[in-house]
């Protein structure tokens, strides 16, 4: 349509002559016309840069399945994914799809499957193909003992949906999810799932609550560093007793960066804010841990972590410093709605600036060779779309 537009525009030329030079105002004035007549019409004004370029493939097998995963092209609306276990390669057509993944499951042992993917789009009733991608090639052991394991044992996704199961019928307690000792993770802290004595105490609670009166009490509830061990240790575990990774706030995101876990980001060095980011202070006057969910239009961030009164979502003031920010929006309308006994007790949503400038970050590795991987695409999402999918509208 670009062409057309331009063709009438030259044609336009050729008729008016002199007009080309003293009337642009009218010629402007009519290729706009043109362009929203194309707008109403429902037509494309333009077609977006195309890449014939390959994809680029990778294979990553788990057990009898295969995920394929490539990078995006430019201008190509979807992908064609071929394979075959015969040695030509992959020829036969499996899917078209508008992603850039693919699973294959239900392999047979022993056996070789070559895959190969290319991108395409229509353009005028044609469709315009990319080159089609190397071949892949994935090889089924032939049993099971012979299997790779696979490193990643979680998602971003899963790990706030885990972080999640406490919030809204757990309490703040001070030293809550530690041993008796003070030394590290109590028995709560290294169980698969939700203790049933945390909610049973919240119900006792009033508006009124302190937690003050309430210290050492490690089986009623979590402190924030209880908190964000008991997570880590439901995403990595399935089975109860093991290690645990309650530790001093200030040291939890350094000791998980050091575990290969992810990447490590001084206090003041911190830019931006990604799901599933977890953040210690490193001050002496604010010993504390939290979990990012995501950021906002106006630089605020949506976090979940255990401070009096306990364990919930909130959210931080904006960039500018405006307390009533998106992040405490989105926070007070998923409390309200989603967790309405505790709202009506404990209804502030809202932390102060401190929490974007006094801590240090640990960010996962999503490579899926560490701990952690993201297949649902968290990171790069806003709170509001990860709430979203996480609880509803």
């Amino acid at each position: 349509m670009v062409k057309k537009v331009r063709g009438i525009m030259e044609s336009e030329k050729k008729t008016y002559g002199g007009r080309q030079n003293t009337g642009w105002r009218g010629a402007l004035i009519f290729a706009v016309s043109v362009w929203l007549l194309t707008l109403w019409m429902g037509l494309p004004v333009q077609a977006a840069s195309f890449s014939k370029t390959a994809p680029v493939v990778k294979a990553k097998l788990d057990g009898r399945s295969v995920t394929l995963s490539w990078n995006r092209r430019s201008g190509v609306v979807g992908y064609q994914v071929y394979g075959t276990n015969a040695s030509g390669g992959g020829k036969k057509l499996l899917r078209t799809l508008k992603g850039t993944s693919c699973v294959r499951t239900g392999l047979y042992r022993g056996k070789t499957y070559y895959y190969r993917v290319r991108g395409y789009r229509k353009v005028k009733g044609k469709t315009e193909y990319t080159s089609f991608s190397k071949i892949v090639k994935v090889t089924v052991p032939k049993s099971k003992t012979q299997e790779t394991t696979t490193i990643s044992k979680s998602t971003l996704k899963k790990f706030l949906q885990t972080a999640l199961k406490p919030v809204g019928s757990t309490m703040y307690v001070w030293g809550g999810g530690w041993n008796k000792a003070d030394t590290g993770a109590g028995t709560e802290a290294r169980t698969i799932g939700v203790s049933p004595k945390w909610k049973q105490f919240f119900q006792k609670q009033t508006a009124a609550y302190d937690y003050r009166t309430t210290k050492y009490q490690i089986s009623n509830g979590l402190d924030c560093s209880g908190y964000v061990g008991w997570c880590v240790y439901n995403i990595l575990n399935t089975t109860n007793g093991k290690a645990g990774y309650v530790m001093l706030a200030q040291k939890m995101a350094k000791n998980f960066a050091s575990r290969g876990w992810g990447s490590y980001t001084a206090r003041g060095a911190v830019k931006n804010y990604r799901a599933g980011d977890i953040m210690s202070s490193t001050c002496s006057d604010c010993g504390h841990v939290w979990i990012v969910v995501g950021s906002c239009s106006d630089g605020s961030v949506v976090i979940l972590h255990a401070s009096p009164p306990g364990v919930q979502l909130s959210g931080t003031p904006s960039k500018s410093g405006k307390a009533n920010s998106e992040a405490v929006k989105l926070a007070t309308y998923y409390m309200k709605k989603y967790f309405p006994a505790w709202y009506k007790k404990y209804p502030n949503c809202a932390k102060g600036s401190s929490y974007l400038s006094h801590y240090a970050q640990m960010r996962w590795d999503l490579t899926g060779t560490k701990v952690m991987s993201d297949p649902d695409g968290y990171r790069n999402k806003s709170a509001k779309a990860i709430l979203k999918d996480l609880l509803g509208e």
